[in-house]
């Protein structure tokens, strides 16, 4: 079986097709023919979304052995939505701002007459 001919891309031509190759053992072949990326797109099956969360779970399960992994949970979340913490870059931003002058003004007061003034 061989399918050869060329495919006009923007960057010029490709060769499509091919002789396919033999199969292992048991397997099968799937010619993908002239129009791979169709003939390919044709393969999978629609799902919805929720479906597709679903099989994701699903492979999830499979691939960790039925255990849930606790490192994809946190505090930070109620169910999808992110609820974030306490402690963010703002607030450490205002710390900074508020606390360096403060802490100048007091180091100030207790060093005159000593090292400086």
């Amino acid at each position: 079986m061989k399918t050869t001919g060329t495919q006009k891309t923007a960057g010029g031509t490709m060769k499509t097709g091919g002789p396919a190759k033999e199969p292992k053992k048991g397997g099968e072949t799937f010619n993908y023919g002239s129009d791979w990326y169709e003939n390919t797109r044709q393969q999978g099956t629609k799902r919805t979304i929720r479906e597709e969360i679903e099989y994701k779970k699903q492979a999830n399960l499979i691939a960790n052995n039925g255990q849930e992994r606790k490192d994809l949970y946190t505090d930070n979340w109620d169910g999808g939505e992110y609820k974030g913490s306490s402690i963010n870059i703002l607030t450490v931003l205002i710390a900074l701002s508020i606390g360096v002058p403060i802490a100048g003004i007091i180091f100030a007061f207790k060093t005159y007459g000593i090292l400086w003034g």
